[in-house]
């Protein structure tokens, strides 16, 4: 099940992914560089649709 998201909710997810103590200050590795766009496709669907997301593996809600 596809959980809605707004867009804040997606951006606040973005937010905590790139200040994560793991990565910061260093340049995104493959796979992050494909989370991370997977998050701004989240925020992107968020924005477009007003508060859905399209299926992902992120709920962005926490669970």
């Amino acid at each position: 099940m596809v959980t809605p998201v707004t867009p804040d909710e997606a951006n606040e997810a973005i937010r905590a992914f790139m200040v994560a103590p793991v990565r910061r200050g260093r340049p995104l590795w493959p796979e992050e560089q494909a989370e991370y766009e997977e998050l701004l496709d989240a925020w992107a669907a968020a924005v477009r649709d007003g508060s859905h997301v399209s299926p992902s593996r992120y709920a962005l809600n926490g669970s």
